[in-house]
């Protein structure tokens, strides 16, 4: 009886290391409707199979130099990520003549995209300043006279590029919703300095 218990344990480890070493490798297992799963076109995020008309056997191709891709015409931005090109963009870069904000997109994403550093009302109190000691502002909010008087032209330079703490938002940000932002940013920065300048004249009056 034992005999035939060693036999049948040996045939059943047997038949596991067999089938064990026929998955391993390159061995990927059986697929039911290959052609359901791979796209027989070439795809341009898909390398299932190489191309052997592109170089590389690549399936997306660069595009020709030169050229712009549809709807992408104002994404182009010429100046170089470099202080001359931050300075240069004051007088270079401007709003376009036609731009609206009727809807309130630009408050829309500023809340999205800038509050969680900024705050709300633009004193620099969001959540990654609060939680992160090691983040300083450079600046103490909106009513500090550097964002007064920023051109709006270096402000979209910053949010192309970055700026310091600050990343780009190019891939976020549309281009003419980077002017909404801006906009409501120069907003947020006139209101807060508003009760600033009320108060100075208050104590001025007082003294007089």
């Amino acid at each position: 009886m034992s005999k035939k218990i060693q036999i049948i344990i040996g045939t059943i480890a047997t038949a596991s290391l067999v089938t064990s070493c026929v998955s391993r490798g390159e061995n990927t297992g059986w697929e039911y409707a290959p052609d359901m799963y791979y796209s027989k076109g070439y795809e341009p995020y898909n390398q299932a199979d190489s191309n052997s008309v592109s170089p590389y056997g690549m399936s997306m191709r660069e595009p020709v130099a030169g050229t712009v891709a549809y709807g992408k015409a104002d994404y182009k931005y010429a100046l170089p990520n470099s202080g001359e090109g931050y300075e240069a963009s004051a007088t270079q870069i401007a709003a376009p003549a036609d731009l609206t904000d009727a809807d309130g997109r630009g408050k829309y994403l500023y809340e999205i995209y800038c509050t969680p550093c900024h705050g709300y009302q633009g004193n620099n109190d969001g959540e990654v300043f609060k939680k992160v000691a090691t983040l300083k502002p450079a600046w103490k909010g909106y009513t500090d006279e550097y964002i007064k008087t920023l051109p709006e032209g270096k402000i979209y330079h910053t949010l192309v590029y970055g700026k310091n703490n600050m990343g780009s938002h190019a891939s976020v940000l549309k281009p003419v919703d980077r002017w909404r932002v801006i906009k409501y940013v120069k907003q947020l920065s006139a209101a807060a300095a508003a009760p600033a300048a009320a108060a100075t004249t208050q104590d001025s009056t007082k003294k007089n």
